[in-house]
């Protein structure tokens, strides 16, 4: 298992390691547009180009995890004005063969590694209020901005509760 950091090269294996962690793993909660292989290969270039979302600002990065020469999760996170919170988780997929083995737990502590080498503090993420997996932002300290948000106001505090086992 390698992380490392993406490129533009790897948008195409992005777009669909999303497509298929979503058909797996939260299919009655995915709509049809979200499953777009065109729709989402454009929000993953103008993501890689610096355009999206509106309240991001440039700093940003997606980690991949490799397993057998294929990426099989990211995590992508930048900083925001969203909210007046530090830094966005703006998309984590995990394939579904490969859930629930350490993936999830490793690209977020990168992420977070990442934030605080560049000074941020707090953290957000939005999730759809019916999606099991807002358990694992729970299980790490995260907590309920509203029911579209989950945040944690020191990053610090989260890094503690990544490395503790």
């Amino acid at each position: 298992m390698i992380v490392s950091i993406t490129d533009i090269s790897d948008i195409e294996e992005l777009t669909n390691v999303e497509i298929e962690s979503k058909k797996l793993s939260i299919p009655q909660i995915v709509e049809d547009f979200e499953l777009d292989y065109s729709a989402r290969l454009f929000r993953w270039q103008t993501y890689f180009a610096g355009k999206s979302p509106q309240t991001s600002k440039p700093e940003r990065v997606v980690l991949k995890v490799i397993i057998d020469d294929k990426i099989a999760g990211y995590i992508a996170g930048h900083l925001t004005t969203r909210y007046e919170i530090d830094a966005e988780i703006q998309s984590f997929y995990i394939l579904k063969e490969h859930q629930r083995k350490g993936i999830g737990k490793l690209l977020l502590t990168e992420l977070v590694n990442w934030l605080l080498a560049i000074n941020a503090h707090s953290l957000c993420v939005g999730i759809a209020p019916g999606n099991p997996y807002k358990a694992f932002y729970l299980k790490y300290g995260g907590q309920y901005l509203n029911e579209h948000w989950i945040w944690w106001d020191d990053i610090n505090e989260l890094a503690d509760k990544l490395t503790t086992p």
